[in-house]
């Protein structure tokens, strides 16, 4: 057995040695210390700033706070909501904002310390945020719910929020949630709004707005466009016709 052969065994029985004492040393070491201390887990969480789900869950909780809440109390939450919906960049926390705030629309009358009923003082607040979040807010999601909120409010502006999204907004699903709101609105500009509408080249559109004129005028033509102009233009509409297959089910994807 030669020399270099021996010293090279001394050398990886020396590095083996090595490494198991190394080895019993850390675990003798961390035998004791508590679980996960020396390689905690990764986590996104910064202390003191919350996470998206945890600032959703606050937002539904001062909803649900404000619903019934001390008139104070209340006007404190809903500055609070229209802070946060001004500042986020997050489209489903300004949504969930949206949501709570029609919560103190649909709240029962709060009064004060002196009988006074202060809903009235609220609801402007609370109402003005929705109008701005149907018209004006960036994302489609968050313009649908507004618009489903609003609808719940019977007011006139309601329908001057409505009709305005019914003729202007770029996404289709959010004019459809316009439109059929307007079907709680029997005044001449609404159905002249949705008149307006039945020469959208979009079919969905020009079916809902068929099913709510239908509510606002109480006259039935069925779906036909062209009796429907003939009573806008004030003639009398012909018989109706029975509706085909693509005027029963306009949402059905086009079959080529």
């Amino acid at each position: 057995m030669s020399s270099d052969f021996r010293a090279k065994m001394k050398l990886l029985s020396f590095l083996y040695f090595g490494v198991m004492f190394f080895a019993a040393i850390i675990s003798g070491c961390t035998a004791n210390l508590p679980k996960g201390s020396l390689f905690p887990p990764r986590t996104d969480t910064i202390p003191g700033i919350l996470t998206p789900s945890e600032r959703i869950e606050m937002i539904r909780l001062k909803g649900e706070h404000g619903r019934n809440s001390h008139f104070d109390t209340k006007k404190k939450l809903l500055e609070q909501l229209v802070e946060e919906y001004a500042n986020s960049p997050d489209t489903l926390v300004r949504q969930e904002v949206v949501s709570a705030v029609s919560r103190f629309l649909a709240s029962s009358p709060i009064t004060d310390g002196n009988g006074a009923d202060n809903k009235g003082d609220v609801l402007p607040e609370a109402f003005d945020l929705i109008k701005y979040a149907a018209m004006r807010d960036e994302d489609p999601f968050v313009r649908r719910e507004a618009c489903r909120v609003i609808i719940k409010i019977n007011q006139t502006e309601t329908a001057i929020v409505l009709r305005h999204v019914a003729r202007n907004d770029p996404d289709k699903d959010v004019q459809l949630m316009a439109i059929n709101g307007l079907s709680k609105f029997d005044d001449q500009d609404t159905i002249e709004t949705l008149g307006q509408i039945l020469d959208h080249r979009q079919p969905a559109l020009r079916y809902e707005a068929m099913q709510s004129l239908k509510v606002c005028t109480k006259k039935d033509f069925g779906n036909d466009v062209a009796l429907w102009k003939q009573y806008f233009d004030g003639e009398t509409p012909g018989p109706v016709k029975p509706p085909t297959l693509a005027e029963r089910f306009p949402m059905l994807p086009m079959i080529r």
